[in-house]
């Protein structure tokens, strides 16, 4: 897993006073691997867009890496710079020959980038931007984001800010190069749209002492770090792989979505348990089992996905914690109950297995009705690292998957940040799906996080195998899994 952090010049200050590495050597590796990413482009004119600060030290720094190799090579600058680093930067690039103009309007940029393969490199602001963009530097944005080029951000697209949060407007990137290392700013989901394929560049120091330094915020979930519920016992029947129990109630096409996912991810078997006795109509698998009660030996209950908000839940959560292995996946409706902040702190337990899986507006929801105050909607969008945090503080024996844009996973007073999901998870269903896969991990003996992490990856890799991704459906990503 790659290392994640709030604020990466904590860990990059601190390697400065370990190893006693000078900015300007930082800002040469960080030039060399934006010139890496340049050249993977070969593109025949490259314009460069520097800031006042070390940001624009670095474009200065790539603008003479990089002049002699590409034809046409332009800098415009928005202000001098103000660091001493960036000058020296800035005046070896004069030395080399590089032009360097100061902004004065787009038409300029238009002409010279006219009729050429181009690539725009965003070195104007870093982690340190909040607010608004400046006109000048609005103008140029929004520019460049209409411009027929391939757009590449140094550290953060320029109009984010540490929050990940966008104020006016923000660079459009097809590629963002981060500085010594990945950034949670990078991972909300209003900078989703604006990061492109997200890389980090060394600085001349290893991840690994980054990370020995200074404690990573969040670790950025890989392939590798799953694990599949794969059988290698060739001698094996059903009853070896748990019995999920899916609370179907006033939707009951969830708890078959649900159920169908389940199956397909390693449960032996999976039964519809009905809320109520309404003589509702299933539409139902054939291998899924139908009851009005739990069965003998169930192992993972799922609780929320179609329920409704009036159906009693006090005879579910009084299952639940009675279970030998308490061991539980909570979604939907279930962020609705009026005594949710209650029922929380029983299932709150060290032996009990649970997941939660809102996305942002059930979140929202889950936050007030627990006492965390603060967080409507549209802060809880702005900030779901630090909501979700609360959240995990307050409730630390539960595993919190807080889906989005970038799907967060809080467990064991770690959090992990999963971005390989697709727009086509935006549609009905998808959530039940997670929470069968969920759930079918949580009735194998999976703990929570590992449940968690592998359910929450395989769910955002299937949903890059939709060539028109608006076509998923959740029958069709169950299929893709």
């Amino acid at each position: 897993m790659n290392a994640i952090y709030f604020d990466s010049g904590v860990p990059e200050k601190k390697a400065k006073e370990s190893f006693f590495f000078p900015e300007c050597v930082m800002m040469e590796n960080a030039a060399a691997a934006l010139e890496s990413a340049v050249s993977a482009q070969s593109p025949d004119c490259v314009l460069i867009l520097c800031g006042t600060g070390n940001n624009g030290g670095d474009g200065y720094a790539l603008s003479r890496r990089l002049f002699g190799s590409v034809k046409d090579i332009l800098v415009v600058d928005f202000g001098l710079p103000k660091t001493s680093e960036a000058q020296i930067q800035r005046k070896m690039a004069e030395s080399a020959g590089v032009q360097i103009l100061p902004f004065d309007g787009t038409e300029r940029l238009s002409a010279f980038v006219s009729g050429k393969k181009t690539l725009i490199a965003d070195c104007i602001y870093g982690t340190g931007f909040h607010g608004e963009l400046p006109p000048g530097v609005l103008s140029a944005v929004e520019w460049a984001n209409k411009a027929s080029a391939f757009r590449l951000a140094c550290d953060i697209p320029s109009g984010i800010d540490r929050k990940g949060c966008i104020h006016s407007a923000a660079f459009c990137a097809h590629a963002t190069v981060t500085m010594g290392a990945l950034k949670t700013a990078l991972f909300s989901d209003a900078a989703r749209d604006f990061t492109g394929e997200i890389s980090a560049a060394p600085l001349g120091i290893s991840s690994s002492i980054f990370q020995n330094l200074s404690a990573p915020d969040a670790w950025l979930l890989e392939k590798a770090d799953i694990r599949l519920p794969l059988r290698e016992n060739k001698s094996a029947h059903k009853g070896n792989f748990g019995h999920a129990a899916v609370i179907a109630g006033e939707k009951p096409g969830a708890a078959v979505i649900a159920g169908t996912a389940a199956l397909r991810f390693g449960a032996g078997l999976v039964t519809l348990v009905k809320a109520f006795d309404s003589g509702m109509n299933f539409m139902m698998q054939p291998e899924l089992m139908i009851s009005e009660n739990f069965p003998e030996k169930t192992t993972a209950v799922l609780l929320g996905s179609g329920l409704g908000r009036k159906t009693d839940l006090q005879k579910f959560i009084q299952f639940i914690i009675g279970m030998k292995d308490p061991a539980a996946v909570l979604d939907a409706d279930f962020f609705y109950a009026e005594n949710l902040e209650e029922i929380l702190h029983k299932l709150n337990d060290s032996k009990s297995r649970v997941i939660l899986t809102p996305h942002p507006k059930e979140l929202s929801e889950l936050l007030k009705r627990t006492g965390i105050e603060g967080w409507d909607f549209e802060k809880v969008c702005e900030n779901r690292f630090k909501c979700g945090r609360l959240f995990a503080e307050k409730f630390p024996n539960l595993t919190l998957i807080a889906k989005g844009a970038c799907t967060y996973i809080y467990s064991e007073g770690k959090v992990y940040v999963c971005d390989r999901g697709t727009a086509a998870l935006a549609k009905a269903g998808s959530g039940d799906v997670l929470a069968g896969l969920c759930t079918a991990l949580l009735a194998q003996g999976y703990f929570p996080a590992d449940a968690a992490k592998t359910a929450v990856f395989a769910h955002a890799e299937a949903s890059r195998n939709f060539e028109m991704n608006f076509s998923c459906t959740p029958l069709t990503l169950i299929e893709k899994i």
